[in-house]
């Protein structure tokens, strides 16, 4: 990077000002990632009339700053005085033209950096998109439906599935024939038979009381050593 810039200002002095006896410029500055920012200092003498013998001294404090476009080394800047001068004018102000350069490595994006920024803006866009399918599909899911009847294995059997509303899939046929199984495998004198699935809100007692049974005998059908949200409950019931 290299930069000439030129810099104008005013400086008002609080009375006229008949002669510049001397007069010198500093500088001071600070860099970050975005600008270069500093200060230049004028300091020196004047007389407020010709005929004066005695001198002022004056000093004045002129900030600057210089936008970055790109990225560079901060100990590499390298900030020169390239042309000074100043004038009087309307007897008050003392009018300083400064040019001042400014040089710098610049600090070239790897192309690693680049791609993995590129990356990320993608990895963004696809978790938005994902995000919007998933809304699209909970709006188009529908209730899990009651099914009136399974595949006949008895004659004398009716299996019932009551599902509850939860946002897991629906029981699926594999499933059904090995509650079919299980069910075949007693010789009970029930005829319906529930499938109950575990909800947060659920315990054993509520199920019972929901179904008009006892522990034991949901016991004698099901594992109630460890139930969990999601688990599903085969649940008799007796013909009347």
């Amino acid at each position: 990077m290299n930069l000439i810039i030129p810099f104008t200002k005013d400086i008002k002095f609080k009375t006229n000002i008949s002669e510049i006896a001397s007069i010198s410029l500093e500088h001071e500055y600070t860099v970050n990632d975005s600008e270069i920012l500093g200060n230049f200092i004028i300091t020196g003498e004047y007389k407020s009339h010709e005929v004066s013998v005695n001198r002022e001294s004056f000093e004045h404090v002129l900030p600057f700053s210089v936008s970055l476009t790109t990225k560079i080394d901060a100990s590499s800047v390298d900030f020169t005085i390239e042309d000074f001068t100043y004038e009087i004018v309307d007897k008050d102000i003392l009018r300083v033209n400064i040019e001042y350069s400014i040089n710098a490595i610049e600090i070239k994006e790897s192309v690693f950096e680049r791609d993995e920024e590129e990356k990320n803006a993608l990895d963004e866009i696809l978790d938005q998109m994902d995000n919007e399918l998933e809304e699209e599909i909970r709006e188009d899911e529908q209730e899990p439906k009651v099914e009136e009847m399974l595949e006949e294995t008895k004659e004398s059997e009716e299996i019932v599935i009551e599902e509850e509303k939860r946002d897991d899939s629906m029981i699926t046929k594999e499933e059904e024939q090995e509650f079919m199984a299980s069910i075949n495998s007693k010789e009970e004198s029930f005829v319906t038979y529930h499938i109950h699935i575990m909800k947060e809100t659920d315990t054993i007692e509520t199920v019972c009381a929901k179904y008009n049974t006892n522990i034991n005998i949901l016991g004698e059908y099901n594992d109630l050593t460890t139930v969990a949200i999601g688990d599903k409950l085969i649940i008799p019931e007796a013909d009347e």
